[in-house]
């Protein structure tokens, strides 16, 4: 179930929410379900930038190219309902005057929808998203360069060690890129530094859940075990 009210006062652990305008029988369910935990969200009036519009657009088209509708406005919709289904909304969005918020779990969600299913990127489109964050994050899971999208390798910011073997090591705290070959070789000729500068890189710091997902060193150690530092 999905209401809407006002917030009407915060203080302490407590959020005091105006629920004037529910039915009565919502009502008597949210009252019956008083200690249930719940999701709040919040809308800040920040609406959606022309950035994301941007990169919404650029990934709905190859969407609409790959399969095969050639109709924009009916994949758009029926991208946005899917996204709708599997979020459970119940009310529809505009890409006109949607959230910030709601703009960029969108942009995520067509991210991921296009890695899983394997739609090719235009160069064109490359450079419009790959500044997004969940972009590094879709190239590290799916193999894919984060700068050109093509298949690649997983390239450590941080050096290893001389003689560590990164097979037993936690790699909990490096950073971690997505490299084709040629760009993986590009790194080595012209200095990290250098490197990730001029593609405006920054990596993504490991987690123990990317460790897992990417199966990076000792990534089958149980949590809370003490973490070797792999950073020098």
């Amino acid at each position: 179930m999905q209401i809407f009210g006002n917030i009407r006062k915060l203080f302490n652990h407590y959020l005091i929410i105006d629920l004037n305008d529910v039915d009565p029988p919502d009502r008597r369910l949210i009252e019956e379900n008083a200690n249930q935990l719940v999701e709040v969200r919040f809308d800040d009036g920040r609406h959606i930038t022309r950035d994301q519009r941007r990169k919404i657009y650029a990934m709905l088209g190859e969407i609409d190219s790959w399969c095969g509708n050639y109709i924009p406005d009916l994949t758009k919709s029926q991208m946005k309902r899917m996204y709708a289904v599997d979020k459970g909304l119940y009310e529809d969005f505009s890409l006109s005057d949607c959230s910030i918020t709601m703009a960029s779990r969108f942009i995520e969600y067509l991210l991921a929808f296009c890695f899983a299913n394997d739609v090719p990127f235009a160069s064109k489109t490359v450079d419009v998203i790959r500044e997004q964050y969940g972009w590094d994050l879709q190239c590290l899971k799916y193999h894919r360069c984060m700068i050109c999208g093509r298949h690649a390798d997983i390239a450590h910011v941080h050096a290893v060690g001389i003689g560590r073997n990164r097979n037993k090591i936690s790699h909990v705290g490096n950073n971690v890129m997505a490299l084709c070959r040629e760009h993986h070789q590009e790194q080595h000729r012209i200095g990290i530094a250098t490197f990730m500068q001029q593609n405006q890189l920054k990596g993504v710091r490991v987690t123990q859940e990317i460790a897992e997902m990417l199966r990076l060193g000792n990534w089958r150690s149980e949590r809370g075990e003490e973490i070797i530092s792999t950073e020098e």
